[in-house]
C-alpha cells in the first residue's frame, strides 16, 4: 500500500489563493489551479480569512443566469 504524504503549503502557494479569491475564484477552480484537494483549500482558507466562492453558492448563481437567459427572452 502506497503512503500517502502531504504537500505543505508555501508562501506562494497562499499568495495565489487569496488573488484568485480576490477575482472571485470558486472553491473548486482554485483546487484544481492549485492541483489540491478542495477539502484541504477550503481548510486553508478559513485559517487564513480567505472568502471563496463556496459550490452552494457557484451553482445558485448558474441557475440565475440560466432562469435570466431562458426567462429574458420572452
Amino acid at each position: 500500500m502506497p503512503h500517502i504524504t502531504s504537500r505543505s503549503w508555501t508562501d506562494q502557494d497562499i499568495a495565489r489563493l487569496q488573488q484568485m479569491a480576490a477575482e472571485g475564484a470558486s472553491i473548486l477552480r482554485a483546487a484544481a489551479a492549485l492541483k489540491r484537494n478542495t477539502s484541504s483549500v477550503a481548510k486553508l482558507a478559513r485559517r487564513h480569512g480567505i472568502k471563496l466562492v463556496g459550490t452552494r453558492q457557484l451553482k445558485a448563481q448558474i441557475r440565475e443566469l440560466d432562469k435570466k437567459a431562458l426567462f429574458g427572452r420572452f
